[in-house]
């Protein structure tokens, strides 16, 4: 029986969508919204490596863009683009209530990272975490779950390890996680196969 869990974050917790934050930049900017999309696109995994800080994206996409606008405006834009995926926060909560250990795994940057903590009280509920602009690995690189079993207080082979990436979830499962692949349109299946986990 699994003793631990750990959760991706983008399209499990929080589901996204970069064309809102396009489409609100776009009004500022001499590109269109899926101009923006294309233009940006590249410079978000320097991002989320870190080694773009959130002053330089912004900088380096607004000279992309034509961005004309204030870069507080933009960075606000960029942000808010999450919104919460209630049966995933109720399942959290439940495990919160039971005592489990919580914990993130998390492809993010320095810019959304701070956003969805200070927005979604569900990330007060977490024990501790990894992210990727904090360290400068993204998953599935292995050596970003190996960081995991040696930085984290888990035992991996009771460990549930859920993200909405295949490749993710291949490996975690390689690192000896117990992985778990999450759809938010098929949370029931989700949650049947954590109880056979769990049994």
């Amino acid at each position: 029986m699994p003793d631990a869990f750990l959760f991706d974050i983008g399209n499990v917790i929080i589901t996204f969508d970069f064309s809102i934050s396009a489409r609100k930049i776009a009004r500022e900017s001499d590109a269109t919204a899926d101009e923006i999309l294309n233009l940006v696109s590249p410079l978000t995994i320097d991002l989320e490596l870190g080694k773009l800080s959130p002053e330089a994206f912004i900088e380096a996409a607004s000279e992309r863009i034509g961005y004309r606008g204030a870069p507080a405006t933009f960075r606000e834009a960029f942000a808010d683009i999450f919104e919460l995926n209630l049966p995933m926060v109720a399942f959290i909560e439940n495990l919160k209530a039971d005592g489990i250990p919580l914990y993130l795994l998390s492809n993010t940057n320095g810019i959304h990272a701070p956003f969805f903590e200070s927005t979604y009280p569900v990330f007060g509920l977490f024990d501790g975490g990894i992210y990727s602009h904090e360290v400068g690995l993204m998953k599935p690189d292995p050596a970003i779950y190996e960081l995991v079993r040696n930085t984290l207080p888990l035992d991996p082979a009771r460990t549930v390890y859920i993200d909405d990436a295949q490749a993710n979830c291949t490996a975690g499962e390689a690192a000896g996680f117990l992985s778990v692949p999450y759809s938010a349109s098929r949370h029931d299946d989700f949650l049947e196969a954590v109880s056979r986990l769990r049994n």
